[in-house]
């Protein structure tokens, strides 16, 4: 019997990575996706036995070729790598938009041409078999408040709103997967992460290791019935609860320091950046990071298994 193909995109990234391991382990047969073939990221997943194919997300023709066939596909997609490129930035001034809206327009296409080249797998692909990565939209689920939180709505945007207007049996075969806020994600702003702009310090949220654990809850989800959303997070807390654990894992002292956005903003050398991270952080007290969603959890996939 042969064995199931899953494509997998940004497999030498951080979630990417995380589902091509855990999937080869599985025993399927995995095609990892990537802008550069030859990284040393992408020669190392080589080593254990990943296809490795070049693709380029804006190009649609080229995915449909590398997800044919395809038994699973795992999407993801990334709004910071064009936020921060120079040339990004440089194309983004010469249009008159800022590049967070620039980052937004590109993610947004990335994402819309991964989910045309989907929809033409959808006879191969499992019952539950497209897995996007994806966050709440925020501009809906604040009821206008959040209008401009771009690396939230460009996902959602996509997965699912576009692929459940245009691709109706794609919709029936995906689940999406929200992600926690990354433990790691204070090395973008360290001058100013810890300073939150969150209105409430006691609101619970999700934290995630993607490197770690985006793997092993894809798979878990692999095994429920498609159609379904989740959050995918191995901690659930408050911002003073992670800043205290933060700091013992650190070895430093930390105090938490509740702060407007508009302070955030001032203390960040990107002020785009500081933008985008301080509507974050509001986002996430009111209506929540989740959007106020229901959500299936960790736990959730816990009980349905043992049943």
């Amino acid at each position: 019997m042969s064995k199931k193909l899953i494509v997998v995109v940004g497999a030498t990234g951080n979630q990417g990575g995380s589902v091509a391991r855990r999937f080869l382990t599985a025993g399927y047969r995995v095609r990892g996706l990537t802008r550069n073939a030859s990284s040393p990221a992408a020669t190392a997943l080589a080593s254990t036995g990943v296809e490795i194919v070049q693709a380029d997300l804006d190009d649609v023709q080229s995915l449909k070729e590398v997800f044919r066939g395809a038994n699973a596909i795992f999407s993801v997609t990334n709004y910071w790598e064009p936020f921060f490129r120079p040339d990004c930035r440089a194309e983004a001034e010469d249009m008159g938009i800022s590049c967070r809206e620039f980052a937004y327009d590109v993610e947004f296409l990335q994402g819309k041409n991964i989910a045309d080249a989907a929809a033409t797998t959808t006879d191969t692909l499992d019952e539950n078999g497209f897995f996007a990565s994806t966050l709440s939209h925020a501009d809906k689920c604040s009821d206008g408040k959040f209008e401009e939180l771009y690396h939230f709505d460009a996902k959602a945007d996509i997965f699912p709103t576009y692929v459940n207007k245009k691709y109706p049996a794609l919709a029936a075969k995906m689940s999406c997967i929200h992600t926690g806020y990354f433990y790691t994600s204070y090395n973008i702003l360290p001058d100013s992460y810890f300073k939150k702009a969150s209105h409430s310090s006691h609101k619970p949220v999700p934290h995630f290791d993607p490197a770690g654990d985006m793997g092993a809850f894809t798979y878990a989800v692999s095994q429920m019935p498609p159609g379904k959303a989740y959050m995918a997070a191995g901690t659930t807390c408050t911002w003073p609860q992670f800043l205290e654990t933060w700091a013992k894992v650190n070895g430093v002292t930390a105090n938490y320091k509740q702060v407007a956005p508009e302070e955030m903003i001032e203390a960040t050398a990107d002020r785009e950046a500081g933008i985008e991270v301080a509507a974050m952080f509001s986002y996430s007290s009111d209506p929540g990071y989740d959007g106020g969603m229901s959500l299936l959890s960790a736990d959730d996939l816990r009980k349905a298994s043992d049943k």
